[in-house]
């Protein structure tokens, strides 16, 4: 019996040793760098709202100050935020949906998730539902709430959103 005690005992600590050990949802990404306005000429970066890091923070537009809270990093589609490995979100799941806020989110991985975009050099955009990464009213301020818009074909200064790897 003690013998049996003993085993469950070394399997579930090894069992536990390797939960500690996973890595982390963003350990696939393989360069880190700023997602900037490009009308800004990078000096405004993508940031979580008072830097925060949980499921469900609000992302704005903030200076960059080169800060590791201001990093992303693209993982199979997915923008992950690289202090809190979570990814860019549409709130309510939303990646159709004109003026849905983007949020911090545990990563989905899974087909069609609304986490997935895909950008070009003008642009960052949802892949499934179009709609492009866009300052709330058009406004350029700092803490101004990054939001989800119809891309517009004149690419306004507001929707122009692109990473910059350091």
């Amino acid at each position: 019996m003690r013998k049996i005690a003993s085993l469950l005992t070394i399997a579930l600590a090894l069992c536990g040793l390797s939960a500690l050990s996973a890595a982390p949802a963003s350990a696939s990404v393989s360069h880190w760098g700023v997602v900037s306005n490009d009308w800004s000429v990078i000096t405004d970066c993508m940031t979580p709202e008072g830097n925060g890091t949980s499921n469900g923070t609000k992302i704005t537009t903030w200076d960059c100050t080169g800060s590791n809270l201001q990093q992303w990093g693209w993982d199979r589609n997915h923008l992950v935020h690289k202090v809190s490995g979570k990814c860019l979100t549409p709130s309510g799941n939303g990646s159709g949906v004109n003026g849905a806020v983007l949020t911090l989110w545990t990563c989905d991985y899974s087909y069609g998730s609304p986490q997935e975009f895909s950008s070009t050099k003008d642009h960052t955009f949802t892949l499934f539902g179009g709609k492009c990464i866009t300052n709330y009213g058009g406004n350029m301020a700092s803490g101004t709430w990054l939001t989800l818009w119809s891309c517009a074909p004149d690419l306004p200064r507001e929707q122009n959103w692109s990473g910059y790897y350091i």
